[in-house]
């Protein structure tokens, strides 16, 4: 029989916002200057939280199953694979969080940012990151959203991008992270961007060759790390179970380069050679136009997603000076 993880034994306040700072006394300047643009590393204060503690996320993870807003799976996985690897024949949620030190799983809770018991810290994480941040992101952001991930010793998470900006934190665990430049098209290519956000999840491909040419992070509890919108990435976790948390802030830049790059896979696949989104003004314009009138006339274009939360929490302006 489970133990039930008790909030009031444990001292967690759930209603109020979080009385810590989950970034204390933190120099804002990469958070300005570098978001978005390259990863870096930097200290947070989540790392032993009792909300973190195993118990705790065993009975979140069994609330969100009732939401359809779990994703686990189970096995050898490497580098490579895409995300529908080790889902077949898995064992039952509970069975797998319950043996997760010994049973080579990945196992990642979305809707975080709306549960009643997690959602306060999160959201306040999510908040705090936007503040040191400043008008840049403010001003881009559309909304955001969390995933707490848990890892068995040694699993691998696959080799793959997201379209959002992504500050991963790590709880409790070790895992060597590996992050790639999202600028150079000689790694990841127009043609895989414009398959990602046609709706293939897995549209990144990772070359054996290219291993050595990211930003490795050896991240420890209390370490995150930035990752940028379209940056290819993998992890492999260390020797104990490993649980982060994914906090995600989706943006209008983002938005509107993902409607070019599916404008250039329509005119790809009618033979024509499009360029990238930011190759020109007038192209990008016209693009955006066909993007509308395609939108307008009830067809439907599939946005890329690798299994990052779905739900979407848009924090009140008001809140953040």
């Amino acid at each position: 029989m489970r133990q039930e993880f008790d909030l009031k034994t444990a001292g967690i306040d759930v209603h109020p916002a979080a009385a810590f700072d989950p970034l204390p006394a933190h120099d804002d300047s990469l958070f300005k200057s570098e978001a978005g643009r390259k990863a870096f590393s930097f200290r947070h204060g989540l790392s032993g939280h009792p909300l973190f503690d195993l118990p705790s996320l065993i009975q979140l993870a069994d609330r969100l199953a009732k939401q359809n807003a779990v994703y686990w799976s189970t096995g050898n996985i490497g580098t490579s694979d895409r995300w529908e690897a080790g889902t077949e024949g898995r064992r039952p949620l509970m069975t797998t969080l319950e043996n997760i030190d010994r049973n080579n799983s990945l196992v990642m809770l979305k809707s975080v940012v709306h549960d009643p018991v997690f959602g306060p810290v999160i959201r306040h994480t999510l908040e705090r990151i936007i503040d040191l941040s400043g008008p840049a992101l403010q001003d881009d952001l559309i909304g955001v959203r969390a995933t707490i991930l848990l890892a068995s010793p040694h699993r691998i998470t696959a080799y793959h991008i997201d379209a959002v900006l992504n500050y991963l934190m790590q709880i409790s665990g070790k895992k060597q992270f590996r992050v790639y430049d999202p600028t150079d098209r000689t790694l990841l290519t127009s043609e895989e961007l414009e398959r990602y956000f046609a709706g293939d999840a897995n549209g990144a491909v990772f070359r054996e060759e290219r291993l050595n040419d990211a930003a490795v992070f050896a991240m420890d509890a209390g370490v995150g790390v930035h990752v940028p919108p379209m940056a290819p990435h993998w992890a492999e976790t260390g020797d104990d179970i490993s649980v982060a948390v994914s906090f995600n802030y989706d943006l209008h830049s983002i938005e509107r380069a993902a409607r070019i790059h599916k404008v250039n896979r329509r005119l790809r696949q009618l033979g024509l050679r499009p360029q990238p989104p930011g190759a020109g003004r007038a192209a990008d314009r016209t693009k955006l136009a066909l993007y509308g009138a395609y939108a307008a006339g009830g067809r439907l274009w599939n946005k890329g997603s690798s299994g990052v939360d779905g739900s979407i929490w848009y924090p009140p302006r008001s809140d953040r000076q």
